[in-house]
């Protein structure tokens, strides 16, 4: 590990071994969730494709000169006060009303790297779920039905995504609830929490 920024040697522009292979730095570069370790003055120390990727395609973001910055000054001031405000442990902020911004020091010092995790609002939802059949029991029905309303549909809208019958969803719900313990969907989501990738 870097001991100035806490980062892997590979991720701070060097290498980690006889073989040069640093897992990771291939987990960091491979992962599908937008991952960037910054500056405390928003300067890029490293970043992933999927970040390049939603910075690129979401117009709220920018990089300039290596800089991540923000379409305007007020998006500019929000990011620079999440980065400014990390902590060991996580801290959340919007900027510009359209990326979610998860951010954390990787050290205790105020002047310690940030890394963070970018999450765009306008973005569909992804909703992976570990396997609930082995875990609750669930039926495969009932486990798609969950993940629907984990993305917040209603039974109605479950029912004619999946060109079930509203009593069929109510039923399956109904059954998913008992086995998993839950009454509510707000009860649902915390349960099942430990369970889901979301992005």
């Amino acid at each position: 590990m870097n001991d100035d920024l806490g980062l892997s040697p590979s991720l701070a522009g060097g290498n980690s071994g006889p073989d040069s292979s640093d897992w990771s730095a291939l987990w960091f570069a491979r992962s599908a969730v937008a991952r960037l370790v910054v500056a405390r003055d928003l300067s890029i120390l490293a970043t992933n494709l999927a970040a390049q990727t939603l910075i690129d395609s979401n117009n709220a973001l920018n990089v300039r000169d290596g800089v991540l910055g923000a379409r305007d000054r007020r998006s500019t001031a929000e990011l620079a006060a999440v980065v400014a405000g990390a902590q060991p442990l996580s801290r959340f902020g919007v900027v510009g009303a359209a990326v979610l911004v998860d951010a954390f020091a990787l050290g205790p010092e105020q002047t310690s790297a940030v890394a963070l995790t970018l999450r765009g609002l306008r973005a569909e939802v992804r909703i992976e779920c570990a396997d609930l059949e082995s875990v609750f029991g669930v039926t495969p029905g009932e486990h798609q039905v969950v993940v629907q309303l984990l993305k917040g549909l209603s039974s109605r809208e479950i029912g004619l995504e999946s060109g079930k019958s509203i009593l069929t969803v109510r039923t399956h719900v109904k059954r998913a609830y008992g086995k998993i313990g839950v009454k509510t969907r707000g009860q649902l989501f915390a349960r099942l929490l430990p369970y889901l990738s979301i992005r």
